[in-house]
């Protein structure tokens, strides 16, 4: 009798974990069918630049900020969200030496699962710098991605937290650790995911989605802290990453290097995600070098112009309207959030109003989390930044890439501190 009970439970669980992975995909599916509404799968946004095409918003705040529908807290971090469907995925540390990996309800704030895995608070071993998990989770075909501070890459069902795989950067890919840990998220096109793993053998990895096993392992370098992204150039889709002595383009189905401009900061730290446009690329760092422009073109990258006096941290910036929109890290204890036009360099306009943050751009507004805590929402204009809305909505610091889908506007600091505002 007890045997047949828990064959009937097995059958009951798995039944339930089918329709909760059910559940996700119809989610995703009727995001992707609803107007002005969409998903935030990853760092970066659906479109990979901090934009979304969700829209019709509500955009006229009251004093005190969008109503909160809920707050929580997730552990020390840099982590940002993904959003799939009514799902909201994100990471942090608790202090002594554990990450988790969390889903919560993306309307109620409800903890649906958490993966918890040993690694260091201060895997970085420098205490200046923030503690906690840099990477933010990709969620892919049912699918949920992670990358801890030590190396550690993580598979995991999104519906459940289940693992399906998990390899290690350094044991399973040779890789080497960057100086403050690992930063860069997880790249996922169709069967294939693509990793910064750093070292001597093969910095630049692509394994099976499904197994994690090795496709392919190429070239040498420190790993960067910017997150590699799959780009049009020249007709042709390319591999672009931000490693920590240069920037690379590769044939994302054999790792072939097409092309290479090496600029080094202190401690390897490129760490903002270059813009394209067209055939030229936007790479920026808080270095000598500061900002470039680079242009692809027979086989070679080539400046086409260098702002030494621009240079780009914990931001990745904007495109907005053939411009970037970008927090000046260069001038440290100076608010500056610069329009450029970016194929000629030239400033469009200056603002000096807002403290330094990260920034996303929906449906023609800035939304603005400064590294203070404060929500600002904003529109920007041909001559200037248009203020419309500013409430603070978090204790400092905040480092972390505020997220915008399904009328849900989640913000974090560094601390791991929540609020999900409703702005539907």
């Amino acid at each position: 009798m007890m045997t047949r009970w828990m064959t009937i439970f097995r059958q009951f669980a798995l039944g339930a974990l089918t329709v909760q992975a059910m559940t996700l995909s119809l989610w995703a599916e009727k995001a992707a069918a609803v107007p002005g509404i969409s998903d935030w799968p990853h760092l970066h946004g659906p479109l990979h630049n901090n934009t979304t095409p969700e829209a019709g918003w509500k955009k006229d705040w009251p004093a005190d900020g969008p109503p909160v529908l809920w707050k929580a807290s997730v552990g020390r971090g840099l982590a940002s969200f993904a959003v799939v469907g009514d799902r909201a995925y994100t990471a942090g540390n608790n202090g002594a030496d554990e990450d988790s990996i969390v889903c919560r309800d993306l309307n109620s704030g409800k903890e649906l699962w958490r993966y918890r895995y040993p690694c260091k608070t201060a895997a970085h071993e420098m205490p200046v710098v923030p503690f906690g998990p840099a990477s933010t989770p990709t969620v892919a075909d049912d699918r949920l991605y992670m990358v801890s501070r030590e190396g550690d890459v993580w598979c995991l069902e999104a519906a459940t937290g289940k693992v399906i795989w998990h390899k290690h950067m350094l044991a399973d890919y040779n890789g080497k650790r960057p100086v403050y840990g690992y930063a860069s998220s997880v790249l996922v096109q169709g069967d294939r995911v693509y990793l910064d793993a750093g070292g001597d053998e093969q910095s630049t990895v692509c394994v099976e989605a499904k197994t994690g096993n090795l496709i392919w392992g190429k070239g040498s370098g420190e790993a960067g802290y910017a997150s590699p992204a799959l780009v049009q150039m020249s007709g042709a889709t390319v591999l672009a990453l931000f490693k920590g002595d240069s920037f690379r383009l590769l044939k994302p189905e054999d790792g072939e290097e097409l092309a290479r401009y090496e600029t080094v900061t202190r401690d390897f730290c490129n760490c903002a995600t270059p813009h394209v446009n067209d055939d030229v690329i936007f790479i920026s760092h808080t270095g000598s070098d500061g900002s470039s422009l680079l242009k692809f073109a027979g086989g070679k990258l080539t400046p086409q112009w260098n702002d030494r006096d621009l240079g780009l941290l914990f931001n990745s910036g904007v495109p907005w309207e053939g411009k970037l929109i970008v927090f000046n890290d260069q001038k440290r204890g100076v608010k500056e959030l610069r329009c450029l036009d970016m194929k000629s360099g030239e400033t469009a306009w200056v603002s000096g109003e807002i403290d330094k943050g990260t920034a996303i751009l929906s449906d023609g507004h800035l939304v603005i989390l400064t590294s203070v805590g404060e929500l600002v929402l904003a529109r920007p204009l041909a001559d200037k930044l248009e203020v419309l809305s500013r409430v603070q909505v978090l204790p400092a610091k905040t480092y972390v890439l505020p997220v915008l889908s399904h009328g849900r506007l989640l913000c974090k600091n560094n601390a791991g501190e929540v609020v999900c505002l409703d702005v539907k």
